[in-house]
């Protein structure tokens, strides 16, 4: 079909614009972004030409090309953009609304990135099919985890004990192997992470001096401070986890239980703590509005050090 995208932007293009550069957008009308990568130097580039791959969230199903996933990436951006120019506008605090929207922008950037999915396909499938196998060993045990666990769909078509034995019979595993099927599971596990972050409190928080958030290929921050250390990329469901989304330049999103909800201004020492966990949680790439030596020498030290590839993911303390 003609005219279906190819290069697909795993990080949406109105969210990249966000963070261009001010004074080059006023004397030159060209929107820049600045991109940071460790070891080399600090490149001069554009919203458009970032974050972006061949086919990424496109299967072939019939024999066609199928690119329902980057459509729907589509309409919850279209919903999403003019939030985020309404808060730069008029800074203030999002509506219950808004916050539903954002929770779902946010909840699936955490699993549509390169890293998402890597984390995903290699770390939490593999885990889930392990532990669907040992449910699925006991009829009663298998009901009540799927309850606990799943919303259960209704009607006479559903069949709880026929999935039980394709599981025991290994086809659970052909299904979650499929292209598809993968890129379904951005949605479902986006969707779960909205749920929960939705029923956090949100804070609206604006820079207030020189200092300006900044972005990275792996933009939604998970961290929690316990006594010794600060430990990003923690789960969503971790007690006491702090989420931070820089939504644009002059605005970050903090999402906890904890936190008392509204809007406010923060200092440069702040923003610069959010920004080094930006840095610290990229895969690769980090996006700025400046260019900045400082931050260039922070992403060539502490850049990508919080790799998915590495991190302690446990579920009821096991490890996955």
């Amino acid at each position: 079909m003609s005219g279906e995208p190819r290069l697909q932007h795993y990080i949406p293009r109105f969210y990249l614009n966000g963070f261009v550069d001010p004074d080059i957008l006023a004397r030159e009308k060209k929107e820049v972004i600045w991109v940071y990568e460790r070891g080399k130097q600090i490149r001069r580039s554009s919203p458009g030409h970032e974050a972006r791959q061949r086919d990424f969230y496109t299967f072939v199903k019939d024999g066609s090309r199928n690119v329902d996933i980057e459509t729907w990436f589509g309409k919850v951006e279209d919903q999403v953009a003019p939030i985020v120019a309404s808060l730069v506008k008029d800074k203030r605090h999002i509506t219950e609304a808004e916050r539903e929207r954002l929770a779902l922008f946010i909840g699936t950037m955490q699993m549509r990135t390169p890293s998402g999915r890597w984390l995903s396909e290699n770390r939490m499938e593999p885990f889930v099919t392990q532990i669907m196998k040992e449910a699925a060993a006991d009829a009663i045990k298998f009901r009540s985890f799927i309850e606990e666990n799943y919303h259960l769909p209704e009607g006479e078509g559903f069949d709880l004990e026929e999935i039980r034995q394709d599981i025991l019979a290994g086809r659970g595993e052909d299904l979650s192997s499929r292209e598809d099927s993968k890129l379904l599971s951005i949605i479902e596990v986006g969707n779960m992470v909205a749920q929960v972050l939705f029923q956090m409190n949100w804070q609206t928080i604006y820079s207030e001096g020189q200092d300006f958030f900044l972005t990275s290929d792996d933009p939604v921050i998970s961290h929690v401070i316990d006594e010794q250390y600060n430990r990003l990329r923690m789960g969503v469901g971790t007690p006491g986890v702090n989420v931070w989304f820089p939504l644009c330049r002059t605005i970050c999103l903090r999402i906890n239980k904890d936190c008392e909800s509204g809007y406010g201004r923060w200092v440069n020492a702040g923003i610069r703590y959010v920004n080094k966990m930006t840095l610290m949680s990229a895969d690769r790439w980090a996006f700025s509005a400046e260019h900045s030596d400082k931050i260039k020498a922070l992403f060539d030290k502490k850049g990508g050090q919080v790799s998915v590839k590495t991190v302690d993911l446990r579920f009821e303390g096991r490890k996955y």
